[in-house]
């Protein structure tokens, strides 16, 4: 071996273990101000989810009244005729009721609903008066005399609606909100009687009819998904008409039909349950790159595939081929690459 060979191998021998030396001796990765694309961050998306709502409340009714007495004809044959009949006395009762639901949160504006509700029985009175006439087969109503007829009975009601709310914003928690709805009612009449030229009652009859309704109210936020609710609403039930009213003595007895046309103001307080989380949920976010794909450079500290993946800083190591580490490195969970020594 020449010396000039042999003073080139022992400089590249002495020359090689402090290249790797240098290798090791390399500064950490630098930090990283972007943030994390794994991370979890808040995602504020649309308000909107399933409900369901539950409300309690009290219905003050209103009803129209009529009659068929006026112009009826007994089986004695005896026809009233009534040029004149007072409306001494109308009456019918206030009631509760009570109401369930399922609906549908569109976004923070629009939300509608299907419902069902019962409502208590409410008592129904009315006073009629009228000239007497001496009919025929008759002796309490005769002419000359201000004659009276009293009926006595109750009213229920059931109510099923879709309805449509535009809510208008939210301050310090609370959204006001306006609404109509359509659907139908199922009106009762029970227990209907009359004391008057003879003592009669009618069977008990029932009628479905087209029912609406116009509602204003307010929303309290108690959390992101359950809501507190008072409000107003006016609710139309339509007409229900009784069957005819037979007496003991059918010769006292006109045989007429009471008419009501319901309608209420209601008043309910209630809650509604959101299943999906109304003020936004976190999510995490699908990318798990620290930083995009070319990184600080291609195949360097941050290469395309970064921590949050795989649990370590990158997958292809600090210097690609030159780590300390054999197993666990970057890939698998550790500090850098998979090579080693």
């Amino acid at each position: 071996m020449s010396p000039l060979r042999a003073i080139s191998l022992f400089a590249a021998m002495m020359i090689t273990p402090l290249a790797a030396r240098a290798a090791d001796l390399l500064p950490p990765p630098p930090m990283v101000d972007a943030p994390l694309r794994g991370a979890i961050i808040a995602d504020p998306g649309d308000p909107g989810g399933w409900y369901i709502r539950g409300d309690v409340g009290v219905a003050i009714n209103t009803a129209s009244y009529s009659s068929t007495f006026d112009k009826l004809t007994n089986t004695a044959g005896g026809t009233l005729n009534v040029t004149t009949l007072t409306n001494a006395q109308n009456s019918i009762g206030d009631t509760a009721f009570i109401r369930a639901g399922v609906g549908y949160q569109f976004n923070n504006w629009f939300r509608a609903d299907l419902t069902a509700e019962y409502q208590t029985s409410a008592a129904y009175h009315r006073v009629i008066q009228y000239p007497g006439a001496g009919l025929p087969g008759t002796s309490t109503c005769t002419a000359g005399m201000t004659c009276s007829d009293f009926y006595s009975g109750s009213v229920a009601a059931a109510a099923f609606l879709a309805n449509g709310y535009l809510d208008m914003g939210t301050w310090n928690g609370l959204t006001p909100y306006v609404g109509a709805g359509v659907g139908f009612a199922r009106l009762s009449m029970m227990g209907l009687t009359d004391v008057g030229v003879g003592i009669g009652s009618a069977t008990d009859t029932s009628k479905t009819n087209l029912a609406w309704a116009l509602m204003t109210g307010v929303a309290y936020n108690i959390n992101s998904r359950l809501k507190l609710e008072m409000g107003y609403r006016y609710l139309n039930m339509g007409e229900l008409v009784s069957n005819p009213i037979v007496c003991t003595d059918q010769t006292q007895c006109f045989f007429e039909r009471q008419h009501i046309k319901l309608a209420s103001h209601d008043f309910h307080l209630g809650m509604r349950w959101l299943f999906a989380d109304s003020m936004g949920a976190s999510t995490l976010v699908s990318s798990s790159a620290v930083l995009p794909s070319s990184g600080y450079a291609s195949g360097g500290c941050c290469a395309s595939s970064g921590a949050v993946a795989t649990g370590a800083y990158t997958t292809g190591g600090q210097v690609v081929g030159s780590s300390r580490v054999v197993s666990g490195g970057g890939a698998s969970g550790g500090y850098i690459a998979s090579r080693g020594y």
